[in-house]
């Protein structure tokens, strides 16, 4: 049986550390921040060490023969290159099964060609059918026909998109005018970037601003004429970026309630109707749930920082759910419900 997709990205980047010649010796620590860098999801020691043992099997067990060792001296992982000079996975045929997956995800790929970020991103999805020889047969097609993501639409800033990610790698900050939806203004900012985040259908740069002395946010679409400029790039050394967002439903505080950024218990009672779909797809990974009446009815916990978007999830939900704790969150929806229902009963003549 072939490794699952996420196992199969995970065992990319271990085989990257180990192969790196700069920082030999990979300590868990190393390996556990590549994975959730790249893969932008959190992993636990216990998964990276099953990933390991399964890269030391044989290929009838879906492994790769890696001679992965321990030096207990560095505390850190490494190849047996001297029985095994060399080695990597990336050396390694693909087998047919693995093959087939890598055209799957290449299949969902094309869905993406759309969006026009960039030329090269184009032409990477097509070289990279042109090296697994995908043919374009009538089979195909209908393959690819068969998967059907959320169609993706192109939004207005994505042309920078690349400039940006260049300017993250290359550490380089960046300055570009921004508009506020708000303010309806137009304002000059310089950036040191860090990573780009999406969010709700949008991407946002993140990085330290100048002009406010912290980790902010920029939405793309409220971005014009990004420059790349020569100044000292200011490094990160506050905010762990791995884990920025890992206590938010979406991005925007509501800094009045909580200046300090700090998770809350949030506790929503879910109608039967609901409750399967948020047991199977939880709302937060802190979430945790217990039976209220035993009529299927649940009360469902997370603990999160309040954001706008909580906001907008909980009201999307209408009468299958509602909020319970903290009291004044409730009281915020029931201000944005009366002001509906204030604007429902203008539209309808009921005053």
């Amino acid at each position: 049986m072939p490794p699952p997709s996420e196992a199969a990205l995970r065992y990319a980047i271990i085989d990257r550390c180990l192969t790196n010649i700069y920082k030999p010796f990979p300590k868990m620590d190393d390996l556990k921040y590549a994975i959730e860098l790249d893969l932008k999801t959190s992993v636990s020691t216990a998964t990276i060490q099953k990933d390991i043992a399964q890269m030391k099997k044989g290929d009838d067990e879906g492994g790769y023969n890696a001679p992965i060792k321990f030096k207990r001296s560095n505390q850190g992982y490494y190849y047996d290159l001297e029985k095994f000079p060399d080695f990597t996975i990336r050396s390694l045929g693909l087998n047919e099964k693995e093959s087939e997956a890598i055209e799957l995800a290449a299949s969902v790929l094309q869905h993406f060609k759309g969006i026009k970020v960039n030329d090269s991103y184009n032409q990477a999805i097509d070289k990279l059918f042109s090296s697994l020889n995908i043919k374009k047969s009538d089979k195909d097609k209908n393959f690819t026909n068969a998967i059907q993501p959320e169609e993706t639409t192109y939004m207005r800033g994505m042309e920078h998109f690349e400039t940006l990610v260049n300017s993250i790698k290359k550490k380089i900050p960046v300055s570009f005018i921004h508009y506020s939806y708000d303010k309806k203004l137009f304002k000059s900012i310089i950036i040191h970037p860090y990573l780009m985040k999406e969010s709700n259908k949008r991407w946002y740069l993140v990085g330290y601003s100048e002009e406010h002395k912290e980790v902010r946010y920029f939405g793309l679409d409220r971005i014009y004429d990004p420059i790349l400029i020569g100044k000292e790039f200011k490094e990160n050394s506050g905010d762990d970026l791995r884990n920025l967002f890992d206590n938010k439903i979406g991005l925007s505080n509501i800094k009045a309630h909580n200046k300090n950024n700090e998770p809350e218990l949030i506790t929503l009672w879910v109608s039967r109707t609901m409750a399967n779909y948020i047991k199977s797809m939880p709302l937060h990974k802190s979430q945790t749930y217990k039976e209220y009446d035993g009529a299927g009815e649940i009360i469902v916990t997370i603990n999160v920082v309040p954001t706008t978007e909580l906001i907008s999830m909980i009201m999307s939900y209408s009468e299958h759910m509602t909020l319970i704790h903290p009291k004044w969150l409730c009281k915020k929806i029931e201000d944005k419900l009366n002001l509906s229902l204030l604007k429902y009963n203008r539209n309808l003549g009921h005053e």
